[in-house]
């Protein structure tokens, strides 16, 4: 027997927080396990001007899991977006569901005629409890997945942190790539952040955060398409650690993003690439010297 919270959770922003802590809760209370059913992509994600998801799907379901959710059920949105509404509750309560805890703006199902108001009558047929959770709110507009994806999209890191209520971060595997950053004096660590469609940050430079054996390091990240040198086709993510030493290669890195610095540009040479680049190293210490009893304290 459980107690099951519903959506697609890209990002586990504050609204999605609350209705997962509102599932534990109960559950607690019901002497039940609480269960988040996350559907793996939303129905966006297969088609071309979809941004991205927030985080991969791995990502996502530790997050779930670190609100205190003791389960996750993954459901592909194939398999739900034509049932008949009742007849997916129904299903559910074949299956243990006795309270189903959603946001105001829940629809499912068929045509997404399933809403709020059809669970409710449901409720009071059978056995099942409904509990609405209020959309969580941020100066005064209501916090959502499709605002966090814009806002990562426009290099706004204070805002996108503050509406996941965590800092945002990505991940991936270093490879080795053309070595150019060490050719110049700065070596820096590429970033694969694996295969699927994820949201790009705005172009540019980056403040970062890493934890690396233990120990937290701090850097720059360049996310962009290198103009100056060997422009690429794709985005590239590069990050330069100011005080590592060390082989990064194969290993994964998750970067947690502190600060936007400025956006990507073409340089003449390379030396006014690297006198930039010093510049921006400059800039970020900085901004850690002025910053960096609050980062502790966030830890």
């Amino acid at each position: 027997m459980y107690v099951a919270c519903i959506g697609n959770f890209d990002g586990v922003h504050l609204g999605h927080r609350a209705i997962m802590q509102k599932t534990v809760n109960i559950a607690a209370n019901l002497d039940l396990q609480s269960t988040a059913i996350s559907i793996v992509y939303p129905w966006g994600y297969y088609f071309p001007n979809f941004p991205g998801i927030i985080y991969p799907v791995a990502q996502r379901l530790e997050l779930i899991l670190a609100t205190g959710i003791e389960r996750v059920l993954t459901v592909n949105m194939s398999e739900i977006r034509y049932l008949e509404p009742e007849d997916y509750i129904s299903r559910l309560m074949s299956e243990g569901m006795r309270a189903i805890v959603v946001g105001s703006d829940f629809t499912f199902g068929n045509g997404a005629k399933g809403n709020i108001e059809l669970l409710e009558r449901i409720s009071k047929e059978g056995d099942l409890r409904v509990e609405i959770v209020p959309d969580a709110l941020y100066d005064g507009r209501r916090i959502s997945s499709s605002w966090i994806r814009e806002s990562i999209a426009k290099g706004d890191i204070g805002l996108t942190n503050s509406l996941l209520g965590k800092r945002y971060s990505i991940r991936g595997k270093v490879y080795k790539d053309k070595q150019l950053g060490a050719k110049i004096g700065f070596p820096t660590a590429n970033i694969h952040r694996g295969d699927e469609r994820l949201v790009i940050p705005r172009s540019g430079v980056y403040i970062i955060m890493s934890t690396i054996d233990s120990r937290d390091y701090f850097g720059l990240l360049n996310v962009g398409f290198r103009p100056t040198v060997n422009t690429s086709e794709e985005v590239k993510y590069e990050v330069y650690f100011f005080d590592y030493s060390g082989n990064l290669y194969n290993r994964n890195l998750e970067l947690e993003f502190l600060e936007f610095i400025r956006p990507e540009l073409k340089f003449d040479s390379l030396g006014e690439l690297i006198e930039q680049i010093k510049h921006d190293e400059r800039v970020a210490r900085r901004w850690l010297e002025i910053h960096l009893n609050m980062l502790k304290k966030e830890r």
